[in-house]
This record gives structure tokens, sequence and C-alpha cells, in this order.
């Protein structure tokens, strides 16, 4: 296998990919620090490390290498351990940890795409906490950003999920979560580790269409690429850009909303005043409810657009249903002026 040092002729594709790398990460301010690099094996992880390791040096990063195997393949294990060599080829430390996804997911309900990026990003939070890592650094395209709004609009989302991916955002106090390729497509990334001759897995889950994410990018995105405009990943792009915009307002209201209405806050158990909340427009009632959501670090991934209008519906119509239950066991009443929001348990 190569090694991950860089080439000496240093090619302008290889130049490209790592360079920009360079100039985000220096944008950014991360420099003289250390990093978790999210490795699955695949073309865009491996860009990822190869493309950092071109540039820690002149950056003056520490990288180590997190590889999470969710044993939903029977050669799960020999895919952690090619990240494994790949890693140490350049005297890099790895964290290799594996969990039984199918049998968590089965557990908790949720789908087998949801709780594989749950306990993903929990491990990789662990593994910076552990190591005293500042950020995690994760591979995420262009392409995967198209996916992930087309995705949220599938879902039911509003202006929050046609955000798609920030570039980054908190997973703790002191980890950061960090997305430095998100502005490159898949093209280039593949050429650049054509030039360098280096190797990456392909998972054959990937083209599983059982997920709906895989449906998106092999069937749904193809056709209206087709059939419908050929621009359409620069209109859903630029939709996810003036989404972002607005929600960046949005959130800010909605906090100063929040906090006013706040009455009584404990980590399962909330108390708005709903007189309060009632002089909001319904737009801003649901990025109240969305920013409670975030501060009390309640799971979201299964709160849609309809849960956060009828959060919205129970302040504002008095002949609402005075309790509903939502998603991961949230019961929401409304009594004597009030809005009371608790976790039950199960």
């Amino acid at each position: 296998m190569p090694s991950l040092d860089p080439p000496s002729n240093s090619p302008a594709e290889q130049h490209d990919v790592a360079q920009h790398l360079a100039d985000w990460l220096s944008q950014q301010e991360i420099t003289k620090t250390s990093l978790i690099v999210g490795v699955s094996g695949g073309a865009d992880s491996v860009t990822l490390l190869r493309a950092l390791d071109a540039c820690r040096e002149q950056l003056s990063l520490t990288l180590i290498v997190a590889h999470l195997d969710h044993a939903l393949r029977d050669d799960s294990a020999t895919d952690a351990e090619w990240v494994r060599s790949l890693a140490k080829q350049s005297g890099l430390e790895v964290l290799v940890e594996r969990m039984d996804i199918a049998r968590m997911a089965s557990d908790s309900g949720q789908g087998i795409e949801e709780t594989a990026r749950q306990q993903r990003y929990e491990f990789f939070r662990r593994a910076a906490e552990e190591q005293g890592a500042s950020y995690v650094a994760v591979a995420h395209t262009t392409d995967d950003q198209l996916e992930t709004v087309v995705h949220h609009l599938l879902r039911g989302t509003g202006l929050s999920g046609l955000q798609g991916m920030p570039a980054r955002r908190s997973l703790s106090e002191s980890v950061t979560l960090i997305r430095p390729l998100l502005s490159m497509t898949r093209k280039p990334i593949v050429d650049y580790l054509t030039v360098l001759g280096q190797e990456f897995l392909t998972d054959q889950s990937n083209t599983d269409e059982q997920f709906t994410r895989n449906r998106v990018r092999h069937k749904l995105l193809p056709l209206l690429r087709e059939e419908f405009n050929p621009q359409v990943d620069r209109a859903l792009l630029r939709l996810s850009e003036q989404a972002s915009d607005v929600q960046e307002m949005l959130k800010e209201l909605g906090k100063r909303a929040l906090y006013e209405a706040l009455r009584e806050q404990r980590p399962d158990r909330v108390r708005l005043h709903a007189a309060v909340l009632r002089e909001q427009p319904t737009h801003l009632l649901r990025e109240v409810f969305r920013q409670l959501w975030v501060e009390q670090n309640w799971p979201r991934q299964r709160m849609g657009f309809d849960d956060w209008h009828r959060l919205a519906e129970m302040v504002q119509n008095p002949e609402s249903s005075k309790s509903i239950s939502l998603p991961h066991n949230v019961q929401a009443t409304r009594s004597r002026g009030f809005l009371l929001l608790e976790v039950q348990s199960v």
C-alpha cells in the first residue's frame, strides 16, 4: 500500500485538494491543534486523511485516526484492519471500535442509518475528549450535502433541514465537528487518489437501496438531472445557502423568545409561559421549540415539521389538543396557562 507521505512531484490535482484543505483550516484558525480524523476507508475519508497528512507539518496538526466498525457486514472487521494499516504507515495513532449497530437499532426502534450516524458521532466525540483533541474532521462533500438536503425534503423538513450540514458545529463544550471537504465534489477527490495511486475501500452497503440516502444518490438525483433540470445541483445548493441565512436570523429570535417564556428548566422537564409564546408568529414558534430541543439536548432526528407545528398549534389554538406525544418519549401538556414538556420514563 502506498505511503501516506506526499510524493515529491506534487501534481496539480494533488496540490489543489491539499491546498484547499490547508487554506480552509487556516481561515477557520484550526492550526497548532489535535484532530480526530474519521476514516471509513472510502474515497472521501481516505482523501481527507491524505490531504491532512500532506499539510499537517505546515499547520502544526496532530492527527489521530478513528474508525467505527458498525458490524453490518461480515467483512467489516477486514475494513477496520485496512484503515489501521493505512494510518500506521504514516505513524499516526489509530482508534478502532466495534458496535453492533443492527442490534442497537432494533433495541431503540430507530432505523439503522440513524443509529449508525448517532453512534459514529458519539464515538468521535468520546475519542476526542479522551485524546484531548479539539476537533473531529469528517469527509462530507458537496455531493453528500445535496443528498442530505433532498433527504430532509422527503422527510418533510422546515427551513432548518434545508440548510443541510454545517461546515462546523459543536459536539460538546470542548469538541467541534468540522467538514473541510464540504465545498468539494467527489470528482476531484477521486482524481486526487488516482494521482497518488492510493487505494480505497468500496462499501457495498452504499449501493443497498433499502437505505433512503442510497436511493436518493443512485435514483432520484440522477433522474432530476436527466429529466427535469441539469442544473438541479446548483439550484439545491443555492436554496440551502438561502435557507441557512434565514435560519440564522430565526435562531437568534427564537432563542430570545424562548428565554422570555421559560419558567422552569430541568434535564427532563421544561415549563413555558403560554401567553408569552402566544405573542410570537407561528414560524417563529416552531423555531422556539427547535431551540428548546437543542438547549435540552433532546434527540431531534425524528422530529419533523408536523411535530414542531403541533407544538405551535397547542400554544396558539385553545381548541387544539391539551396533550400530545412526541418522538423519543416527550410529552407536551397545556395546563393553567403553561406548556409543560416532559421526557417520560420508558
